[in-house]
């Protein structure tokens, strides 16, 4: 079926287009494995994070789940450096879509940006 690298170019492009029209953008993550595929950093990075974020929230319940917890498990498990934007993006996909224990501290971080780019762009 899809027999050379442009035919995943393609396939990646479209699942990217349906990302967006589901709403992906700076503030919401609908598809984590897309972020993967957007930095090259292979699956099992993927599976390493997700079973790290599995067992830490089932150690953690509720106000107990910490941002900085979060943060320091993107940063041990992923194989380079990424910037908090992405850090984010990755809480936020997560928390959409595997994890909704996390969605208090993805709110607050939606939130924390929105805030970020309304002081930013302040029109008075």
């Amino acid at each position: 079926m899809i027999e050379n690298k442009e035919s995943f170019r393609l396939l990646y492009q479209a699942i990217s287009e349906l990302a967006a029209e589901m709403g992906d953008n700076q503030f919401e993550t609908k598809s984590i494995s897309l972020i993967f595929l957007d930095l090259d950093i292979e699956h099992e990075y993927f599976d390493k994070l997700f079973l790290a974020f599995i067992q830490y929230v089932s150690r953690h319940k509720g106000e107990a789940i910490s941002y900085k917890n979060l943060l320091a498990l993107i940063e041990d498990k992923m194989p380079r450096d990424l910037s908090l934007h992405i850090k984010h993006k990755i809480i936020i996909g997560f928390a959409n879509n595997y994890l909704p224990e996390l969605k208090p501290i993805a709110d607050d971080i939606k939130s924390a940006i929105y805030n970020q780019v309304n002081k930013e762009i302040d029109l008075e």
